[in-house]
């Protein structure tokens, strides 16, 4: 078929070239792949992928979302603070004043100008409860008595709220 070199290998046209006809020595005759080999790239593919994936993707919009939702927290408390603020603002703008100044010594301090004088009122006394025993009545004591417990309950409760002024 082909032609007969000094060293014995049949050479072949390019155009007419098989497989069987090349001498198993060249170094450009390819073996086939193992085929398991071809089958275990493909899960290590996938494994790299998703870890790529999960690590330009995934991981920074879950932080986004967790700092969008601090950021959003945070608004909320500088906005409360500056009420706060707006509010005790406008208190010290009224103490700057002269009235403003007379109307707090007068509240918190309890002076009085040398024309006013002072009239002491007592406080109203508590009723005194006399109901009788049956059956509209029973109903209106009982009613009394909790929420008298109530009452006294929550007076001694105090809440410290920092959004509250």
């Amino acid at each position: 078929m082909g032609t007969t070199s000094l060293t014995g290998e049949i050479r072949v046209p390019p155009t007419r070239l098989r497989r069987n006809d090349l001498p198993k020595s060249d170094s450009f005759i390819r073996t086939k792949p193992r085929i398991g080999a071809r089958y275990a790239i493909i899960p290590l593919g996938t494994l790299v992928v998703g870890a790529f994936v999960l690590a330009l993707f995934v991981i920074p919009i879950r932080t986004w979302t967790n700092q969008r939702t601090d950021v959003a927290q945070r608004n909320e408390q500088f906005a409360a603070y500056e009420d706060i603020n707006d509010v005790l603002q406008e208190e010290v703008d009224v103490l700057r004043t002269p009235q403003g100044t007379q109307e707090a010594i007068r509240s918190q301090l309890g002076y009085l100008l040398p024309s006013e004088s002072r009239v002491p009122l007592l406080a109203t006394p508590n009723a005194i409860l006399t109901l009788p025993d049956r059956w509209p009545y029973s109903l209106v004591s009982r009613i009394l008595q909790i929420r008298s417990a109530q009452a006294a309950y929550n007076s001694g409760i105090g809440t410290l709220d920092p959004l509250q002024p």
